[in-house]
């Protein structure tokens, strides 16, 4: 079904319908490599009730200059435990997500378990959003939404430890993906649960259903642009980089009958993470993300206690 949706859905909802874009932006989606900085969270709000503590704040993007002025300052909100345990996971945005009631809910999971979590809204979703309609018109918006997303989540873990608490990282499809690259590339041991993640981007929209959400046209027809888009995607993979130690510690979840991430995708971010977990839970992508809140949260929870458990 959710193929149909995406493949038949309103032309105004694909993505890549401008083109390729800004040319500087579209060359280069190889991992960073320099150690990430800490950044200063200007903290608006805040609130409590049901036992949690609650705070949204903002900072100034990494990548700011890349990104489109609605979407360069970063907002992100703290679901906290009454008593904090010196325990905090970032938990990454699903592609598309303009509403996170889904991570908001498995962060609520977390705190009643002893588990912060940093919900940051995804560059160009959200109240980060640019423009109405589809926010990604063109494949640089792509690639400067993602370098952003990991570029946040690395400055956010290295904020987390910089404050003397073990840090975390999650999210669920593209939020998982985004998650497995960040955790790939930090330089200190960081408690990793890959959810519903693939090893690359390239997979989910070029063998998945995402493919039939892609305005081949306006790429140049999808015989041309596909094996390009491949070779640029195949850039921000696990894969490029040495696994670091950390990483035999992460918890993968994954669905067994996934229409948008395929198999072998999680298989090979598993066997490039040696000693890390696959759980493989029945069911399709979206039943594993609202049906199965509890074995997600368990994922988040057992790879802090793995982490931990190795000093």
């Amino acid at each position: 079904m959710g193929a149909v949706v995406v493949s038949k859905g309103p032309r105004r909802l694909r993505f890549f319908a401008d083109g390729w874009g800004n040319s500087e932006h579209v060359t280069d989606l190889s991992l960073p490599t320099e150690p990430p900085q800490p950044v200063a969270i200007e903290w608006v709000h805040d609130w409590s009730g049901d036992g949690l503590a609650t705070s949204v704040g903002v900072f100034e993007s990494p990548l700011a200059e890349s990104l489109p002025p609605r979407s360069r300052l970063a907002v992100v909100t703290r679901v906290a435990p009454g008593t904090p345990t010196g325990k905090t996971v970032v938990l990454m945005a699903a592609w598309n997500e303009h509403d996170s009631k889904a991570r908001f809910d498995i962060a609520r999971r977390l705190a009643q378990r002893g588990i912060a979590s940093l919900v940051i809204e995804n560059p160009y979703y959200g109240v980060r959003r640019p423009h109405d309609g589809q926010p990604i018109r063109t494949v640089a918006d792509f690639a400067s939404m993602g370098s952003a997303a990991i570029a946040e989540g690395r400055a956010l873990l290295a904020t987390i430890h910089h404050n003397g608490e073990t840090a975390g990282i999650s999210g669920y499809s593209m939020g998982g993906n985004v998650a497995a690259l960040i955790s790939a590339t930090m330089p200190f041991a960081v408690a990793s649960a890959p959810l519903a993640a693939a090893h690359s981007p390239a997979p989910v929209y070029l063998d998945g259903a995402l493919r039939g959400g892609i305005a081949w046209e306006a790429l140049g027809g999808e015989a041309t642009a596909a094996p390009v888009l491949r070779s640029l995607m195949l850039q921000a993979s696990v894969r490029a980089v040495p696994a670091a130690d950390h990483t035999r510690h992460a918890v993968i979840v994954a669905a067994v009958s996934d229409g948008y991430v395929p198999r072998e995708s999680t298989e090979i971010l598993h066997r490039h993470w040696p000693g890390s977990e696959v759980r493989w839970v029945t069911g399709g992508h979206a039943t594993l993300l609202w049906f199965r809140k509890r074995v997600l949260s368990d994922a988040i929870v057992d790879a802090f206690d793995r982490i931990e458990s190795a000093g």
